[in-house]
């Protein structure tokens, strides 16, 4: 399965109720696989909030500070959930994407890109001793 392939059935699977496009490819991708789902295409921080963002060229052309940028700012204030496209020639490399909270989706290797997917909801989880039976109990303690 080529790479367009694999996005447009992530698309299909995910079903997000808007997206964000990062750049202009992206913008016609999702807007011909989800035609009853509003697409924005990125433009200036802060806009209004969208469950998925999209990049297919975002990534193209930025240094390593500049890409790490474009992804935190994505997460902060344009998406909870990121899909991204990336060039072998990207200056993250896979250890550094895993650092971010991404997995790697699907790669290929024909055209030299990866598919990387990002879920705030799913990236972390909680772990045991996060919970209420490890608290402080205020009851026990006496004056």
């Amino acid at each position: 399965m080529n790479w367009r392939d694999h996005l447009q059935a992530r698309l299909l699977e995910i079903q997000p109720e808007s997206v964000c496009a990062l750049d202009e490819q992206a913008h016609q991708l999702a807007a011909k696989v989800l035609s009853n789902t509003p697409v924005r295409i990125h433009e200036n921080w802060p806009g209004p909030t969208c469950a998925l963002a999209l990049g297919i060229d975002a990534l193209n052309g930025l240094d390593a500070p500049q890409a790490q940028h474009l992804i935190s700012q994505t997460r902060l204030y344009i998406a909870p959930r990121i899909l991204l496209a990336v060039q072998e020639s990207c200056a993250l490399d896979e250890a550094t994407f895993r650092a971010l909270g991404f997995t790697l989706s699907a790669t290929d290797t024909a055209e030299n890109l990866r598919i990387y997917d990002y879920d705030l909801a799913t990236y972390k989880m909680v772990p045991d001793w996060l919970n209420a039976r490890y608290w402080a109990h205020p009851e026990r303690w006496k004056p």
